[in-house]
């Protein structure tokens, strides 16, 4: 669990690489505002508190803005409101520039790279939210309640195999219906999802370097070691045993 709270005069824009789930401190009680996929954004004002569950490894990017810059660069107005999370399309760019931000740490030290980074990260989701209208993400969406079990059902099976009638089943609707509802809502296809939950869940498992890579597959839920590294290469740009000596090296 990680619990923060935004400093005075900036916002802090998260930017998820794994699955896990929001709360937000309102007076006394915490506001549960749901999972969020990898590639979901988040950001809080001045002094609000947010709570994160990793459902698996902790990964993701979070960015302290000042509030001029953001306003400035990502043209949204600041806001008190406690529930600032960004239910906008998975967006493969955004994404992207997220990884490299968080890859080039390891290996840059220039301070005006990073600032430059920053700001094209910025004004990527200002470009998105310009993009975006009130019904955008919410016009034919799975409702936010079928989702969560959908979420519930993959994390529970998900070193099992997986069908499109088995998640939609977990929903309550037909897998007709299914496919466009979630996708509408979550900006992936059910089949990407699922294979995003898988590689999360195997990065949880590669962090123990008793297993082997054949055990770490099938944990995950792929028949064949070489369709886990194609997977797992096509999404994070590495190979599971690379992931694993990198991971291993900043855990010391």
């Amino acid at each position: 669990m990680q619990v923060e709270q935004t400093p005075a005069e900036m916002v802090m824009v998260r930017i998820f690489l794994a699955p896990c789930s929001l709360s937000v401190l309102v007076g006394t009680q915490w506001m549960a505002l749901g999972d969020m996929v990898q590639g979901g954004m988040h950001f809080s004002h001045a002094h609000q508190i947010v709570r994160t569950e990793w459902h698996g490894a902790r990964e993701g990017l979070m960015l302290c803005i000042p509030a001029s810059l953001w306003r400035h660069q990502a043209m949204i107005q600041a806001s008190s409101s406690a529930t600032q999370r960004l239910d906008l399309s998975v967006d493969a760019t955004l994404l992207q520039l997220t990884k490299m931000l968080l890859n080039s740490t390891q290996c840059e030290s220039d301070t005006a790279f990073f600032r430059h980074m920053v700001e094209v990260i910025v004004a990527r989701i200002g470009v998105l939210r310009s993009r975006a209208t009130p019904s955008d993400g919410a016009r034919n969406a799975l409702p936010r309640w079928r989702l969560q079990r959908v979420m519930a059902y993959v994390r529970e099976h998900v070193a099992e195999a997986i069908s499109l009638a088995d998640m939609a089943a977990s929903a309550g609707i037909s897998p007709m219906h299914f496919a466009a509802q979630f996708r509408a809502a979550t900006g992936l296809r059910p089949h990407q999802y699922l294979l995003q939950c898988r590689i999360q869940h195997a990065k949880a498992l590669l962090v123990d370097a008793s297993r082997t890579l054949i055990d770490v597959a099938i944990c995950a839920g792929f028949r064949t070691q070489a369709h886990f590294t194609t997977v797992f290469k096509n999404l994070e740009q590495t190979t599971p045993m690379q992931w694993r000596r990198s991971r291993l090296e900043q855990l010391g």
